[in-house]
C-alpha cells in the first residue's frame, strides 16, 4: 500500500524530500519513496545513521508558520529485528523528542515546532560501523512539516 497524506482546512504541507538540507553532510541525503514495515511512503528522505563513522545530521530551515513535524520513521532496508536506531530531533538546538526505531516497530511522531527556525534530524545505529560492512540507514516517510495559513 503507498502512504499519502491529507492536508486538513487551512494547513498545507512542506515536505521535507522538496526541501534542502544544511547542516553537517546534507548532501548524503537521499529523498525519494521509501519502504517501511511493508507500506511504500512517497516523499520520504532516507540516510544513514552514526555508528562510529561520518554521517550526515541534516538541518531544515523552517518557515514562520510551521507548526508540527510529522514522519513514519523506521530502518530504510531489510535489517535483522535486533537492529535499532535512536533517534533525536532537535529545534533550534534543543533536543524536542528522542525515541527508538528499529526493524520490527517503526514510529509515526507529531511533534510540536512552533516558533522552532531549524529543525536538526539525528540518529545513532546499534550496529557495526560501515567499515564493518553494517551502516544503518533510517527512512523518513512522508516527512513533512504542518504549516498554517
Amino acid at each position: 500500500p503507498v502512504v499519502i497524506p491529507k492536508a486538513s482546512g487551512s494547513s498545507s504541507f512542506a515536505y521535507l524530500s522538496d526541501l534542502k538540507p544544511s547542516g553537517n553532510l546534507g548532501e548524503l541525503v537521499n529523498p525519494g519513496p521509501v519502504k517501511i514495515d511493508g507500506s511504500i511512503y512517497p516523499k520520504s528522505i532516507s540516510f544513514n545513521c552514526n555508528v562510529g563513522d561520518p554521517s550526515a545530521f541534516p538541518a531544515y530551515k523552517l518557515r514562520h508558520n510551521a507548526r508540527r513535524f510529522q514522519a513514519t520513521i523506521g530502518l530504510g532496508a531489510k535489517f535483522p529485528p535486533h537492529f535499532e536506531a535512536g533517534v533525536i530531533l532537535v529545534g533550534d538546538g534543543h533536543t524536542l523528542r528522542t525515541f527508538t526505531v528499529s526493524a520490527l516497530r517503526p514510529k509515526t511522531v507529531d511533534v510540536n515546532v512552533t516558533g522552532v527556525h531549524t529543525l536538526q534530524l539525528e540518529c545513532f545505529g546499534s550496529g557495526q560501523s560501515s567499515t564493518g560492512g553494517w551502516a544503518i540507514s533510517v527512512a523518513w516517510g512522508n516527512a513533512r512539516v504542518v504549516e498554517r495559513h
